[in-house]
């Protein structure tokens, strides 16, 4: 059965008449009558009563009903297939790292579904090797989260690449750099050594996440062990837990800067510290699967990641 058949029968039972329905069509009479008797032989049933009038047996009524909402529902197909292609309908399954959201999504959300305001968005967070699953059985369509990003056949763009940062209670500091604050201004502007911070309580995030795996690797190369106070899954529960004095953090430099933290300044409880070294670099990705199909509008987001990871400018 095809959709024309049923149109072309929808026509001549609402116009219940062949002349008629011909002309609206622009076909001929016979044509016409072939397509309605092609549908009667193909369902086995009459579609008509022929006579003076043409009217519908029982079984045109039942189809001239279902007819209707098929030829309604192919419209909606068409008009959606084209919304799609035109870039302005789809779905965007995008997967996000904990550690990113907070200050990437703000910056590339809005900006998207400006462009795209009918355009699904389907928003999973995970660690590390959750995103990697999820990219490698094809749940989500874009991967943003620190490299390496391990998925055979994945496409992966650097978006930028940033610094960690100590995250310290301001009596913490005073304890470390015993109220120098030439020591402690220098610290601040270039770095300091982790080593320093022996014997101080950290609040960490739990293994499996790349920052907690950045620190640990950073941290190995100078012999440092910390002293885990306690471990979170959320990087923000750890930074209001040092902000409360319970301990020190690491903390990425693009989210220092979502932040609006002062870095240091009167106004702030906590001292942050870059940490020296190419040890203490990560580099942010946006990765997707470079077979199958994408769909317009993921095209459109992954230029997007693209395009705005220059504004950062780390």
């Amino acid at each position: 059965m095809n959709f024309r058949n049923l149109q072309y029968f929808l026509a001549a039972a609402e116009e219940k008449n062949i002349t008629h329905a011909a002309r609206k069509l622009y076909i001929s009479q016979q044509s016409l009558s072939g397509h309605i008797a092609k549908l009667e032989e193909e369902l086995g049933v009459a579609l008509f009563e022929r006579g003076p009038e043409l009217k519908l047996t029982y079984a045109g009524e039942r189809l001239a009903l279902l007819a209707r909402q098929i030829c309604s529902l192919e419209r909606e197909i068409q008009r959606e297939a084209g919304e799609i292609s035109d870039r302005r309908r789809g779905r965007l399954r995008l997967g996000v790292s904990y550690t990113c959201g907070r200050a990437l999504l703000p910056v590339l959300l809005p900006a998207f579904c400006q462009a795209h305001p009918l355009v699904e968005i389907s928003l999973m967070e995970g660690n590390y090797r959750q995103l990697n699953e999820w990219l490698r059985r094809g749940e989500i369509d874009v991967l943003i989260g620190y490299m390496p990003i391990d998925v055979p056949g994945a496409q992966v763009s650097v978006m930028l690449r940033e610094r960690l940062f100590l995250a310290c209670p301001r009596r913490f500091s005073d304890t470390v750099f015993g109220g120098d604050e030439q020591a402690l201004r220098k610290a601040r502007e270039e770095g300091t050594d982790l080593r320093l911070f022996a014997g101080q309580p950290f609040i960490l995030l739990k293994s499996g996440n790349r920052i907690r795996a950045m620190l640990d690797a950073y941290a190995g190369t100078l012999g440092f062990l910390p002293q885990v106070l306690l471990e979170t899954e959320n990087i923000e529960t750890a930074l209001a837990l040092a902000q409360q004095g319970m301990g020190v953090t690491v903390y990425p430099e693009l989210f220092l800067r979502a932040l609006h933290a002062d870095e240091g300044g009167e106004g702030s409880s906590l001292d942050f510290f870059p940490l020296p070294g190419e040890g203490s670099m990560g580099a942010l990705a946006v990765a997707f699967m470079e077979s199958g199909y994408r769909a317009p509008a993921v095209l459109d987001f992954i230029a997007l990641c693209r395009q705005r990871s220059s504004l950062w400018g780390l």
